[in-house]
């Protein structure tokens, strides 16, 4: 067998590095365990776009959660356009202003492979666990919201568990 075989053989042979974060998963719908496992996840992943911005944990205030009252009642995170009236205000009837939403697996899919070392690649891919497991319940609902201006765009990574909206924030920047 030459060198290459046994590489390629190796390569085949050897087991999926285990994906851990610091903090075990947080028991469902405990809102205060969900933030801090995300903030000790999220406190060395960085999101590239055309510029590399850290990815913080975002959590509705009280006066936000209010704000989106009709449509968190219904177990479901808001549309699009309700959420980037939130975070944006008029910043809607601006040219080039983006508001979308989207699946998370998505969002997740990429931060996992622009990952620079193996840690940044398991702590993301420990957060979208967290994200998939927590919302797998009904009455748990996820999104990712892109809001903004070109070329910054703010997505937001969020998730509803018991009547709270948190997740995770960043910044794409596309030109």
């Amino acid at each position: 067998m030459d060198y290459f075989e046994a590489l390629k053989t190796s390569r085949e042979q050897s087991p999926a590095p285990a994906v851990h974060s610091p903090l075990p998963l947080p028991a469902m719908h405990n809102v205060e365990e969900t933030i801090n496992y995300i903030k000790h996840t999220c406190s060395d992943l960085y999101f590239t776009s055309d510029s590399d911005e850290p990815v913080q944990i975002y959590q509705l205030s009280n006066p936000g959660l209010q704000a989106l009252e009709a449509s968190i009642s219904k177990l479901s995170l808001p549309s699009a356009h309700d959420f980037a009236v939130f975070v944006a205000g008029d910043a809607e009837n601006m040219e080039d202003f983006v508001a979308e939403k989207k699946p998370v697996a998505g969002f997740f899919e990429r931060l996992c492979n622009q990952q620079v070392t193996e840690q940044q690649k398991q702590l993301a891919g420990s957060l979208k666990r967290a994200f998939d497991v927590l919302t797998e319940e009904p009455g748990t609902d996820s999104a990712c919201y892109r809001v903004g201006v070109l070329p910054n765009i703010e997505v937001y990574v969020v998730m509803l568990i018991d009547g709270q909206v948190v997740g995770i924030k960043t910044v794409s920047v596309e030109t």
